[in-house]
Parts: structure tokens; C-alpha cells; sequence
């Protein structure tokens, strides 16, 4: 006689999961890096579990049964984040394990007063320059100390540490990765820049730096060094719109939403600049775009943020600037198209950089090790 399935509940802060499974299903383009793989993989644990993905921002409020048998529950957020209606779609759900994909403190709370068996499958950093943030660091670590969260994953190496260094027990703590999908092994090194064109893809906020980089834009029109910018993502567009045309750089700024993720790595190869700006307070693992653009072969300046730090290194694989500061930007953007010195380092050492950051522990394999271990 067979058992019945366990209640398996994944709580996440945003990726629509009925709208990718929707359109994946339908033949539709991945918009982000292993989103089949992660999209699939929960779909097939609907054979052995009664799988629920609770995504608190989605386009409208849903409870639906997807053709796979997983279920899909949306909460409709599309201004803030609310904590408590997440738990009480939770509470509903009846979960006899729990995967939290985000770390949140009245949701780690709840699982540990009731005993709840919790994974953490993060990509997320604990800033502690504010009070409020070494609160909010120290009750997260707190809980994620609880007998019941038995492991405790984060996206890189580096993330994985600072888990350690606010004080989750390290024989808790594991580093993950996705599936690589490229490879910068299959590209030649660039020499030179060919033009000044800059690409950003991600978030479009103040957080991830995008006001830096247009304030950087603008810095270089005045100096007469020009450049262009692609943004690729979604966010505060109808706001970076405004400030590229308070900062009169309107027509060196072109906004090109989401594309297939296919498209990304041939597009940052045909630029001539990859920038990933964010600033510290964003918690950041280790950005999908800085695989991505080690795989295109063109050059990177990055941000100083603590979770870049040994993963990416300034002269070697990468550009920095300090995080925030649109002028460093600026004058480091500009350096590194005119020094084709550096530029062709920068491009030759990218297979190197890339090999160093890979993970053997990839995501789907962190949850069935969580699974097996009960």
C-alpha cells in the first residue's frame, strides 16, 4: 500500500510560475537563464508530492491546477511585498515540507514554531550597514538556525560564506548553481571595442545602479565621450524614461524590455560593454548576467558589491567601480572601451573567470538531496 503524497509548498518573492509554465508548455521562449529547467523540475514533483508554488508578484491574484498536477497559487502583488497574506496562503496549503526561496523573517518564524521541515534555496545577501539591517540580519540568521530548517542553500560561493560568516552553521550551509547554457569557450576573444555601446540586462531600479548608469551616460555626453545604452529587463521603466529625459540622454537610452534569453549572450557579444551596477543595499547572490556576459567574450564593469568580491576580479575578469558612484562609473566605462590593452585582457581571461565560478551542487539537485534526507 502505497503512502499519501506530502503537501510540498515553495514560496517565492516574484516569477510568475503559472504564466512561465503556461508558456513554456505552449512552446514559448525561456526570458531568463535555466527557467525550464527550474519550471520543469517543479512540475514533475507532482508525482510524488502535492506540489504548490506560491509567487508573491504576479499579474493578478490566481489558484489554479496546471496540465502537469502542480499548482500554482499567485498573489497578486504588484506594488509591495506583503509577508502576511504569503503566510496565510501558506497556512492554507497545509505544508508538510517547505522550500522558502526567499528569507523572510514571519515566514521563517512560522515554520519553526510549527515544526515545519524547511529548505532555504536562496540567491539573496544580508547587507548590515544600517541598524535596521543588522536586525533583520540577525533574526534571519536566528532562524535559519532552527532544527527544523535542515539546509540552508545560497547561489555562489561567496553568498554560501557570508551564511556562515552571520552565523547559520556551516555543516547547514551548501553553495548552488544553475545548468550551464553557454560557455565563453565558444567565442573568440575581442581585441578592441568596435563602438561605445553599453548593455545592461536585469532589474530596472535605482538598487540595481540603473540611475547610476544613466547618470553616467549623461557625465560622458557633457564630456564629449558619448555612449550608448541598451536596457534589457523590466521594472521602474516609466521612471528611468523620465530621468534619461530630465538628463537629456533620451536618445542614446533605448529600453528593450524582456527578450528570449536566447537572444541575450548574441546580444551582449555584438555590445561593446557589459555593466552590472548594483548598488550594496541590493541583495544580490551572484547575477545570472555576470555568467552570461563571461560567456559573450565582452568586457564587464562591475559594481564593488561584497557578493562580486572573489568571484569576479577588478583588472582580471571585470572593471569595478564603487557601488553608487556614477562618476567612478563613468570614467571606468570609458577607460576600458579606450584601453584596448585592457579591453582584450579582459576578453581573453573571461573562459578562466567563467571555469572559477561554476558549481558542481546545481538547483534541482539541492532540493532532491533535501527530499532523500528524511
Amino acid at each position: 500500500m502505497s503512502l499519501p503524497k506530502e503537501n510540498l509548498v515553495i514560496v517565492q518573492y516574484a516569477g510568475d510560475f503559472r504564466e512561465a509554465a503556461l508558456r513554456l508548455s505552449e512552446g514559448g521562449a525561456e526570458t531568463y537563464r535555466a527557467q525550464r529547467y527550474t519550471v520543469d523540475y517543479v512540475q514533475s514533483l507532482a508525482s510524488r508530492y502535492h506540489v504548490t508554488t506560491i509567487t508573491g508578484f504576479t499579474a493578478e491574484p490566481y489558484d489554479i491546477i496546471l496540465p502537469s498536477g502542480a499548482r500554482a497559487i499567485g498573489a497578486g502583488f504588484t506594488d509591495r511585498f506583503h509577508a502576511p497574506t504569503i503566510l496565510d496562503l501558506v497556512r492554507k496549503t497545509n505544508p508538510d515540507r517547505l522550500i522558502l526561496r526567499l528569507p523572510n523573517p514571519i515566514l521563517l518564524r512560522w515554520a519553526a514554531r510549527k515544526g515545519v521541515p524547511t529548505l532555504a534555496l536562496l540567491a539573496d545577501s544580508f547587507p548590515a550597514k544600517t541598524l535596521k539591517e543588522r536586525f533583520k540580519r540577525r533574526v534571519i540568521a536566528h532562524y535559519l538556525k532552527s532544527p527544523n530548517v535542515t539546509l540552508v542553500a545560497n547561489h555562489g560561493r561567496r553568498a554560501a560564506r557570508q551564511l556562515v560568516d552571520i552565523g547559520v552553521p556551516a555543516n547547514k550551509v551548501v553553495a548552488w548553481d544553475f545548468p550551464a547554457q553557454d560557455t565563453p569557450h565558444d567565442r573568440e576573444a575581442k581585441l578592441s571595442a568596435q563602438g561605445r555601446k553599453i548593455l545592461y540586462a536585469g532589474l530596472l531600479s535605482a538598487a540595481k545602479g540603473v540611475d547610476d548608469l544613466l547618470h553616467a551616460t549623461a557625465s560622458l555626453k557633457r564630456d564629449g565621450k558619448p555612449i550608448t545604452v541598451d536596457l534589457y529587463g523590466k521594472g521602474e521603466t516609466d521612471r528611468l524614461t523620465q530621468l534619461a529625459k530630465t538628463l537629456g540622454i533620451e536618445a542614446e537610452v533605448t529600453f528593450r524590455g524582456l527578450v528570449a534569453n536566447s537572444e541575450m549572450v548574441p546580444a551582449m557579444s555584438a555590445a561593446d560593454i557589459i555593466v552590472v551596477p548594483s548598488r550594496h543595499d541590493y541583495s544580490e547572490g551572484l547575477p545570472l548576467t555576470i555568467y552570461e556576459a563571461l560567456c559573450s567574450r565582452t568586457p564587464l564593469v562591475a559594481s564593488d558589491h561584497p557578493m562580486f568580491l572573489e568571484n569576479i576580479e577588478d583588472g582580471f575578469s571585470c572593471v569595478m567601480f564603487p557601488g553608487g558612484n556614477a562618476s567612478a562609473l563613468a570614467t571606468k566605462i570609458d577607460g576600458a572601451l579606450t584601453d584596448a590593452a585592457l579591453y582584450s585582457r579582459l576578453s581573453a581571461n573571461a573562459p578562466e573567470a567563467w571555469e572559477k565560478i561554476q558549481i558542481s551542487l546545481k538547483w534541482a539537485d539541492v532540493i532532491e538531496g533535501w527530499l532523500a534526507s528524511r
